[in-house]
């Protein structure tokens, strides 16, 4: 089966969530925001799910839970997609409160953000479509934890290299620095990984390509005058809407992921008459 090493990349992501987060999500889990537990409730499942995956491909014994595990995702989809949304607009709220890192950064992360819900939809539809090719469908799920991993290894980099650490507001392109240092890792480790299995491992270069996309959308999109337009309006939308429209999103792909994976009914014709 593709990639056996796959389980110790997946709880390599593991460590890095739970380090990134433990400060700021895990060790106060009762006080944050709804928004918070609705992303990270779903990405960690998501994650966990992989992670399963990842193991259960490898040993053909376990191929029935592989399969059971895969049809969950058709239903965990959504609440991922549901979460990123819920987290883009608390990200808009704060941005209208007049949160100083949100005003500095906030269109940079409204738009990095909506390019990796994209990044999501687009690299799970394909994973569905192409579940019937191991080194296709593998790729692209086992490409999904990249997609955010800036997330948790941005933090990490805050919290431990001293270069990167915020004392004030001075400090605050720091934040953005992490953000740009870590999708750029995401992004190495995405072609590295084509480079060295070759043409079965495409589906990391589009996660690639996607990542870049995301990158440049984060880093130079604070300027832009409609975006913060755009912040403003998202952040006065009702998070549940928001939710509620990511939540459809992602029932949608996995709807229609899994209707083009379909193998094509072949219909018989009439057998010939002889002449």
């Amino acid at each position: 089966m593709p990639y056996p090493r796959a389980p110790f990349y997946m709880l390599f992501v593991i460590a890095t969530i739970i380090v990134g987060f433990w400060p700021s999500y895990f060790a106060v889990a009762p006080t944050v925001p709804w928004q918070f537990h609705a992303h990270g409730v779903a990405a960690s499942l998501w994650v966990l799910m992989v992670t399963t995956q990842s193991w259960t491909a490898q040993h053909k014994h376990q191929l029935q839970l592989h399969r059971a595990v895969g049809k969950a995702s058709l239903f965990l989809f959504p609440f991922l997609i549901g979460g990123l949304a819920a987290i883009i607009s608390r990200q808009s709220q704060e941005f209208v409160a007049g949160d100083p890192v949100r005003l500095l950064y906030g269109p940079g992360f409204l738009i990095g953000t909506v390019v990796a819900m994209a990044a999501y939809v687009t690299v799970y539809y394909r994973a569905l479509k192409f579940r019937r090719k191991v080194w296709v469908h593998a790729g692209y799920m086992l490409s999904t934890p990249l997609i955010l991993f800036e997330s948790p290894f941005s933090r990490i980099m805050g919290q431990y290299i001293p270069r990167f650490q915020v004392h004030g507001p001075a400090d605050f392109p720091h934040i953005m620095e992490t953000i740009l240092w870590s999708m750029a890792l995401s992004l190495v480790v995405s072609v590295v990984i084509w480079w060295r299995v070759g043409e079965r491992a495409k589906p990391f270069l589009v996660t690639a390509a996607l990542i870049a996309v995301e990158l440049l959308a984060t880093g130079f999109a604070n300027d832009i005058q409609g975006l913060r337009q755009l912040d403003t309006f998202i952040g006065h939308v009702p998070s549940t809407g928001a939710w509620l429209m990511g939540f459809a999103i992602g029932a949608l792909t996995s709807w229609a992921g899994w209707q083009a994976s379909k193998r094509p009914t072949v219909t018989v014709g009439a057998a010939a008459v002889p002449a």
